[in-house]
């Protein structure tokens, strides 16, 4: 038997997932707005990880068939927080 005690109110410590009302209370910004959605369409990683769509990574995933149990998706945008602003990461020349 294992006991996890954890004096956050999610699992995962630095690296956890939050969902949206996880995150609002660790950044101390109160509720989340309601035009945001439903709370279960948010999972915001603390570390983010990303998967090369062509790397050996990707190919080991798809020939060991635990793509069975995965969701791939593409990002639509990667976004920092810095100096209290939510920042867009450019991802072409256009955007930089």
């Amino acid at each position: 038997r294992v006991l996890q005690l954890d004096r956050n109110g999610y699992y995962g410590g630095d690296g956890a997932s939050l969902n949206l009302t996880n995150l609002f209370e660790k950044f101390q910004a109160g509720e989340a707005p309601s035009n945001l959605g439903a709370n279960r369409d948010y999972n915001v990683d603390l570390i983010p990880k990303f998967i090369m769509a062509c790397g050996n990574l990707t190919k080991m995933l798809l020939h060991t068939k635990v793509t069975r149990y995965l969701d791939f998706k593409s990002i639509a945008g990667s976004y920092v927080y810095n100096g209290g602003k939510i920042l867009k990461v450019p991802a072409t020349p256009q955007e930089a």
